[in-house]
């Protein structure tokens, strides 16, 4: 009974032990994640584990006592059937080979065939199948991209390097270094990447060596040319970890920059002249840009100082606003017409200022052209000339007084000696004449002969210098003396002289007979344009440098296109005038480092301001 007991417990503890072990197994089988079959000796299924189900999407009675060369590609049963006899025989066998699945269409898996030990007799095989679908298209999709990255580093323009960062090697140059640098990859492969790189930027590379940041850096250095000749690289490097050991990847793309940089300096240097130019432009001349209908969208300071106009109001406004009225429509058209048809077109313009002052402008306009050759701006280049073509004017002034001088010199020495000779003998005939209308006769004739005599003395003034003396002068007392001269003429006129004092007058150093012959003449002018009378008023103003003189009256004043001639030889507004007075009280006033201008407008008189230094700023002349 004992010994019967004994065996039962060792049966049953033996019993769990091979329970435990199925359990196992069954674990193993249901749960690996994989397809596993179990084959009988012939090669027929006879299970399938629940992740092959799954994964096959089939039912197990159509798997089930199927033989395994159902479900292999034709081309391979040989294959398997020999891996399959072999793992019959013992062998545990590998290989991979294509399935099909439910569908029949093909994919490739890896086969493990295990034989199936039953009291060390093989019973079966255990088939543990792997689909390599997804490895075999990243395989094929990793060699495509190895492919085209080898491509594209053999056959791109940009050096691509590859460095060791911890040991400072280059592990790989591409082609393009022949190219680029002049030596073969070769030549770079296993050294140094300071190897070629210019002295003062070897501290840039160090640098670069050093960071540890994930994103591309990017720096700019010289490397050597086989030929002895320095290029500048743009480099984008990025670090990636590399091998085992944690070593860090220097990925280098370099793009040869040498002619950017060569460009980007003579691009500097254009800009730099340009500036310059720019510069000396607007310190020169007038500079404004006008669209393709002729309206202002640029102007520089020199352009507002000069026409006294802000930017603002004369942006979108058309250079018409500077007309002084001196030239006819006609130039204008010729103008537009000559840079309409993209030709440069160069002049002078009388223009005027915002307050009225007329000014010269040596004018030059550059036409824009677009691609088809149209006007799409105007540039206008203009230079102040007012200066120059008021000396001209006094040139021209200049020139005809010297004619003027020798005419004079020629006439005087010519009618002086008939002239005293007429006037004795009129004399005679009105002291032996007594009737009276012939004594009418002969004071006409000594009237005429008197004025005769007065031209010819004022040609004589113009024909050689006169010896003139200058004396400090108080100008009230001399002005005073004037009105007393003038008085008589006019009250015979009825015109009234008033006289007013602005400040205190200081005293002048001038030629006293000469400024009285200024202002006699001025106001007889002014009589002689007032017929029915009217007013005239001297009125004086002093500074600390100048005396000013201002004689105006009320007559009828000077038409506009008069006004410009005034002061010309010859040219007079009086019916009996020689045109010589104004223009000898102009010189007069200049030699004596005055001023002398006239302002009249038709209908509201006229007003010539007389300016003279003082005593004081005479000396210091």
């Amino acid at each position: 009974m004992v010994n019967h007991s004994d065996t039962i417990v060792i049966g049953k503890h033996e019993y769990n032990q091979l329970y435990r072990q199925y359990q196992k197994f069954e674990s193993l089988f249901v749960h690996y994640p994989g397809v596993m079959y179990s084959l009988d000796l012939k090669g027929n299924v006879t299970d399938l584990n629940e992740f092959g189900h799954k994964l096959s999407k089939v039912k197990r009675e159509d798997v089930i006592s199927k033989h395994y060369s159902r479900f292999i590609l034709q081309t391979e049963k040989e294959r398997v059937s020999k891996s399959f006899q072999l793992t019959t025989e013992g062998h545990v066998t590998h290989l991979q080979t294509t399935f099909l699945n439910y569908e029949g269409v093909p994919f490739d898996v890896e086969l493990v065939n295990i034989p199936i030990y039953i009291e060390n007799k093989i019973e079966g095989v255990f088939s543990l199948v792997r689909d390599l679908t997804d490895e075999r298209q990243n395989e094929i999709a990793l060699r495509e991209s190895q492919e085209k990255y080898r491509l594209i580093a053999e056959h791109t323009s940009e050096l691509i390097s590859l460095v060791n960062v911890e040991r400072d090697l280059v592990t790989y140059a591409s082609p393009s270094h022949q190219n680029i640098l002049g030596y073969p990859p070769d030549y770079y492969t296993g050294s140094s990447i300071m190897l070629d790189v210019h002295p003062d930027d070897k501290k840039l590379v160090a640098n670069l060596l050093q960071k540890t940041s994930s994103y591309p850096q990017v720096v700019e250095f010289r490397r050597k040319h086989a030929n002895g000749t320095w290029i500048t690289l743009e480099d984008r490097a990025t670090v990636i970890p590399f091998g085992v050991h944690g070593e860090r990847m220097l990925v280098v793309v370099s793009r040869d920059i040498t002619e950017k940089k060569r460009a980007e300096r003579e691009l500097q240097n254009t800009l730099k002249q340009l500036k310059d130019l720019k510069y000396a432009l607007d310190e020169s001349a007038l500079v404004s840009v006008t669209d393709e209908e002729g309206r202002i969208t640029s102007v520089n300071d020199k352009f507002c100082e000069i026409t006294g106009y802000t930017k603002e109001e004369l942006l979108g406004r058309d250079h018409l606003i500077l007309d002084s009225g001196y030239h006819p429509p006609s130039f204008f058209d010729d103008m537009r017409s000559t840079i309409h048809s993209g030709d440069v077109w160069k002049g002078e313009i009388s223009n005027i200022t915002k307050e009225g002052k007329d000014f010269w402008v040596d004018t030059t306009i550059v036409p824009f052209l677009n691609e088809g050759g149209v006007p799409y701006q105007y540039v206008y280049i203009r230079k102040d000339i007012t200066d120059r073509k008021q000396a001209e004017e006094l040139l021209r002034t200049s020139d005809k007084l010297s004619v003027i001088g020798e005419l004079a010199a020629g006439v005087a020495h010519e009618i002086r000696n008939p002239l005293t000779s007429l006037k004795g003998f009129t004399q005679i005939l009105k002291s032996r004449h007594t009737d009276e209308n012939d004594q009418e006769f002969i004071e006409i004739m000594l009237s005429e002969l008197d004025r005769i005599n007065m031209i010819v003395n004022e040609f004589m003034v113009l024909a050689r210098p006169q010896a003139v003396t200058y004396e400090i002068t108080n100008i009230q007392d001399l002005i005073a003396n004037v009105c007393t001269l003038i008085e008589t003429q006019a009250i015979l006129n009825n015109v009234q002289i008033y006289t007013r004092v602005i400040h205190d007058l200081r005293e002048i150093t001038c030629s006293e007979n000469q400024i009285k012959q200024v202002l006699i003449n001025i106001i007889k002018n002014g009589i002689e344009a007032m017929p029915d009378g009217g007013e005239i008023t001297i009125s004086l103003y002093s500074t600390n440098d100048e005396v000013m003189i201002e004689i105006s009256d009320n007559g009828p004043g000077i038409p506009e296109h008069q006004l410009s001639h005034l002061g010309e030889p010859f040219y007079t507004t009086k019916k009996k005038g020689n045109g010589l007075g104004l223009m000898i009280c102009r010189r007069i006033v200049q030699n004596h480092q005055g001023t002398f201008s006239i302002d009249s407008k038709e209908g509201s008189g006229t007003v010539v301001t007389i300016t003279l230094p003082n005593e004081k700023k005479f000396r210091e002349r």
